[in-house]
């Protein structure tokens, strides 16, 4: 399914279809989308372009690392009529094949913290970047992606119902598409 337009408040519905929350399944929030469909409809500023380039890095850099299965849903101001200063992401991710085990995993985070710490995700990505890790116990995925969907599933300020989008991590050449409809990064300074 495309992308939703917004509603007449700004922001992507929380469903659509006829038949209304209790429709069919991808007729409800988040919406699965590739990552073309993401910075085509919503690369529209230069700062979202920037915003989406660096998004795309990420992405790229976690496949690097050996998070190559799971989803992120996007959400935020970005998926607002507004202009944004970043862009929110929850992604749920499978442990690398090298970091099964507790401690390798351990490890793992402790060498990839400019990948995974919100703080440095924020600074070098300008995403507000939250993790759930789905080799986890269940009851703990439940808990975090209802705390999510809660939290993310209202416009903060007026708790307005709104939509998020779904993008699955394993689609490298999606990624790669969508980078080369986004171009190069504006140079820096002048002559």
């Amino acid at each position: 399914m495309p992308i939703p337009s917004f509603t007449i408040d700004g922001v992507l519905p929380p469903y659509v279809g006829p038949h209304g929350p209790g429709g069919a399944p991808e007729d409800l929030s988040p919406y699965e989308v590739s990552s073309v469909e993401v910075v085509t409809t919503f690369g529209t500023t230069d700062n979202r372009r920037d915003i989406l380039r660096k998004w795309l890095d990420h992405r790229g850099q976690l496949r690097a690392a050996g998070i190559v299965q799971g989803f992120q849903w996007l959400d935020g101001s970005f998926l607002e009529a507004k202009e944004p200063n970043d862009l929110d992401t929850v992604s749920f991710i499978y442990r690398p094949l090298h970091a099964l085990q507790l401690a390798n995993w351990t490890r793992f985070l402790a060498a990839h913290q400019h990948l995974i710490h919100r703080g440095q995700v924020k600074m070098n990505f300008r995403l507000d970047a939250l993790f759930v890790e789905l080799n986890g116990h269940p009851e703990t995925i439940v808990e975090a992606g209802r705390y999510y969907m809660g939290l993310f599933s209202h416009r903060r300020g007026d708790d307005l119902w709104k939509g998020m989008l779904k993008v699955r991590l394993e689609n490298a050449a999606d990624d790669t598409d969508a980078v080369a409809i986004l171009g190069p990064a504006p140079a820096v300074g002048g002559p």
